[in-house]
């Protein structure tokens, strides 16, 4: 998948492109797609939402279910639920769960690659293609902030858990404005493809 400035202005909403003072969004957004490695994070000192659960955190106290072993354990992963559907402003009659992707050490994965003993520049090939969010169904978080390596989650390997179990944890970070962007971008790319080239009608009605 290539990304560019162009494909992700056009599902930015008019508001956070028009005005002059908010081309920065845009100049940061492009700097990111480019390959920048700062302006993913707002600084701790910074952040508006710190005690809010917003789309695109990574905070700490996940837990995941393992299939293979019947054990739960904690991890640390990156909320893909909608803000305001995990916000405990919301009263609901039915318990609100978080769905989130735990984050992995992008060296874990790199290991792991060389370990399938593939050619040195394919693995360099696919390193610097996470790096790049060239593929869509991994989201890549460089180095930075609380982060002391780059990580990546896989959109692919999702979990839920009630919003109840996992108060009191700690967040590590929240997305900047374009890091968010850019992250709300690959979830719509890796979840809803609407041309995706499948003809879906019925054979009798293909003309």
């Amino acid at each position: 998948m290539t990304l560019d400035t162009e494909q992700l202005r056009n599902q930015i909403p008019f508001y956070l492109t028009a005005q002059p003072a908010q081309k920065e969004f845009v100049h940061n957004l492009d700097a990111l797609n480019r390959g920048a490695v700062a302006g993913y994070y707002i600084s701790a000192a910074r952040e508006p939402n710190a005690e809010s659960m917003l789309q695109g955190d990574v905070w700490r106290g996940f837990q995941i279910y393992s299939f293979d072993t019947g054990e739960k354990r904690a991890v640390r992963g990156i909320v893909l639920s909608n803000s305001c559907d995990i916000s405990e402003e919301n009263d609901r009659v039915i318990a609100q769960k978080i769905v989130f992707a735990p984050i992995v050490k992008l060296s874990a994965i790199e290991a792991r690659l060389k370990g399938l003993d593939l050619a040195e520049e394919s693995v360099d090939g696919k390193i610097a293609a996470m790096r790049s969010q060239s593929i869509t169904n991994i989201f890549y978080l460089p180095a930075g902030g609380p982060l002391g390596e780059d990580y990546v989650a896989f959109l692919d390997d999702i979990h839920s858990m009630p919003v109840a179990s996992h108060a009191g944890e700690e967040k590590l970070f929240t997305l900047s404005m374009a890091g968010f962007w850019l992250f709300a971008f690959k979830l719509s790319v890796h979840f809803c493809r609407l041309r995706e080239n499948v003809d879906r009608r019925p054979e009798d009605q293909v003309v």
